[in-house]
């Protein structure tokens, strides 16, 4: 009898340890997407909700009225960064979701508080923003699944798309990537701690404000405790591509002799070759 007691007692405790362990299974699992596009941080969190045999939109999802844009809470999507969608500026910060569904076209709105379990009810005209209207289209297949990604990612752009059943949409974001680095630069800069040849580097390689880069790199030069080869060689191919041949070539021959100085061999060969061809 003893034994008996002992052992019910041990599955008791056993069924307690493992009950605390158990998480709820969400019929509609949550998913939570990160991007960085250019220099801002988008993330996406939402619920995943599938068909079961049902007819999605028209039905489930009627037409022409308010749509959480998933399941569970609100959808929610971050930008770290202003950002530009359709003809709407959203300033940084975390929105819920909306879209109102039509049969070839979606709207699409942001909603300024997040902490629903649907649709507001009622919506607070003074927090929906609406972003803009696009065409949807019809996927080849059916998808059991409702997918929302980012993808089409550029520097500067990036598509948000939504897609379900037989139906998907995708809206084109904007992102200020120049002005972000810029005010980024800025700040750092004021610290004295940043890397001047890295904010150069940004400009030179993507033809923006090349005088700029010029500056920056200057400065990246005069911080420097000892001259540095490849700041000089840097600095070199600045010049050349705003023209000033004369001080390209200076720079460059500088950049050779420190070069040779520390055994540089891939400088070196670099240095000769901007030199030959800025004899052309």
């Amino acid at each position: 009898m003893m034994q008996r007691l002992v052992g019910f007692f041990f599955l008791l405790l056993l069924a307690s340890n493992t009950s605390a362990q158990l998480e709820y299974l969400r019929l509609s699992p949550t998913q939570k997407i990160e991007q960085r596009v250019g220099a801002t941080d988008l993330s996406l969190e939402f619920s995943r909700p599938q068909m079961k045999g049902r007819v999605i939109f028209g039905d489930l999802v009627p037409y022409n009225k308010m749509w959480r844009t998933g399941a569970n809470e609100n959808t929610k999507i971050s930008f770290s960064h202003r950002v530009k969608i359709g003809e709407t500026e959203v300033e940084k910060g975390t929105y819920a979701l909306l879209t109102k569904p039509q049969k070839n076209a979606w709207d699409i709105y942001l909603y300024l508080d997040v902490n629903n379990l649907d649709v507001p009810k009622p919506i607070d005209p003074s927090k929906l923003i609406y972003l803009t209207t696009v065409d949807s289209y019809q996927l080849p297949d059916i998808q059991e699944t409702l997918v929302i990604n980012i993808y089409d990612i550029t520097e500067t752009t990036a598509n948000l798309g939504i897609s379900w059943e037989t139906t998907a949409v995708k809206i084109p974001i904007l992102f200020y990537t120049k002005e972000v680095m810029e005010e980024m630069i800025k700040e750092e800069l004021k610290k004295n701690t940043f890397d001047y040849s890295i904010a150069a580097g940004y400009y030179y390689q993507r033809d923006l404000e090349l005088e700029k880069a010029k500056e920056l790199q200057e400065l990246s030069i005069k911080l420097r405790d000892k001259p540095s080869a490849w700041a000089y060689h840097d600095y070199g191919k600045i010049l050349q591509k705003l023209g000033h041949k004369k001080n390209a070539r200076e720079a460059f021959e500088y950049s050779l002799e420190l070069a040779k100085e520390s055994s540089n061999e891939y400088l070196i060969k670099q240095n000769t070759e901007f030199l030959i061809e800025l004899k052309k």
